[in-house]
């Protein structure tokens, strides 16, 4: 079978757009330093990427939840183990006062620091992370604990028969304090802030069933068995409010998996056993009457408290050690899949730029051998 040149040229054409076809490819590949660049290149391979690039959608997310959830967890305990240290120094400074050798100035002056265990308690329960309330429940953006509660009771060596009812009037006037009305006789009182040392008021007039005002607080007494008699006592205290909720913040670790990332300050401070605010401000409280018999009952308290927070902290640590395991295993899965969607669509850099430069050598060639047919017909046709 006889070959025309016109043959020859359109071979030689096809050939040539064949090779800038493959040239074109080769540089988007050593361009994008990927084989597969859209579905068309190899749609068996495009639906492979698809799929792993999902599986690495779904790891991240997941992986990012669960190092918040680590986070959050490793810093609850790390602050859970300041408040057990809060704890193991009252139970050490309640067996101090307990000595009978002390005196009530003594005492007074032990109350001082456990005032300040008060209050780093506190700041201790109102932990943020990333600006989110860690012992709050689902509510992050609310304090889990302030001033809002007021209690009242009768002094232990009172002889009158009066009685005492406390109410929160003025939030925001609240002190982390603790009161004494003091009868100077059956109908007059002076109030003293035990906490501070210092005279509220002086030579209140006393009327049963009359709420009087301070700080906030509204404090009623009223005769009971009898009237307060003179040298009667009545002790008045500002307490914690729990703002938060017992929701769970949940981390997803699989389909229809989640660990709890966090504990409620009702699961640790004010509860479920014991109250830790109310078990420190009691014994702040026998320490400035002097009660020995309300020392003796803190150092079982503290024991109770101590024993509430460290199973706190071991539901953290379970849950934190589950989390760190999830986490490694993500980790790997993660460079797995990477492994497997290189293997699909990143393009061998060597191989592709090889390949390149041989096309390119193969279409100068080919326009080299085009031209001289070219010419070679012209010749023929002037001819």
């Amino acid at each position: 079978m006889r070959v025309t040149e016109r043959q020859q040229v359109d071979a030689l054409l096809t050939a040539i757009g064949n090779l800038r076809s493959g040239i074109a490819t080769a540089s988007e590949q050593v361009s994008s330093q990927k084989k597969v660049n859209r579905p068309s290149d190899d749609p068996a391979a495009a639906e492979r990427i698809s799929q792993f690039r999902n599986i690495l959608r779904t790891t991240e997310r997941r992986l990012q939840t669960v190092n918040e959830g680590v986070g959050r967890l490793d810093l609850s305990d790390k602050v859970l183990e300041q408040a057990g240290n809060t704890f193991q120094r009252a139970g050490e400074l309640a067996v101090s006062a307990r000595n009978d050798t002390n005196t009530a100035v003594e005492r007074r002056n032990i109350a001082k620091e456990v005032q300040q265990l008060i209050l780093g308690l506190t700041g201790i329960a109102n932990t943020q992370l990333n600006g989110r309330f860690v012992f709050a429940g689902n509510e992050t953006q609310t304090e889990p604990y302030v001033l809002g509660t007021a209690t009242g009771s009768v002094g232990t060596a009172n002889t009158g028969g009066a009685t005492i009812a406390t109410s929160v009037t003025t939030a925001s006037a609240l002190q982390p304090d603790g009161y004494q009305v003091q009868f100077t006789s059956p109908t007059q009182f002076d109030i003293v802030n035990l906490t501070t040392s210092q005279t509220v008021s002086t030579g209140n007039t006393y009327a049963s069933g009359v709420a009087f005002s301070f700080d906030g607080l509204d404090v009623t007494i009223t005769d009971g068995g009898g009237p307060p008699a003179t040298g009667d006592q009545f002790n008045v205290r500002v307490g914690y409010a729990y703002q938060g909720d017992g929701g769970v913040l949940a981390v997803e670790i699989g389909d229809g998996q989640t660990v709890q990332a966090n504990i409620t300050g009702s699961e640790v401070f004010s509860g479920p056993s014991t109250n830790l605010f109310e078990n420190l401000q009691d014994f702040h409280q026998a320490l400035v009457t002097n009660d020995v018999d309300g020392i003796d009952t803190a150092i079982g308290q503290f024991t109770q408290s101590l024993s509430q927070v460290n199973n706190a902290r071991a539901t953290i640590g379970a849950n934190g050690n589950r989390l760190a395991t999830i986490k490694d295993s993500l980790d790997l899965l993660t460079v797995n899949t990477q492994g497997l969607r290189s293997d699909f669509e990143d393009a061998d850099f060597a191989k592709v730029a090889s390949d390149l430069a041989s096309l390119q050598g193969t279409l100068e060639a080919s326009l080299a051998t085009l031209n001289r047919q070219f010419q070679s017909s012209l010749l023929n046709f002037i001819r």
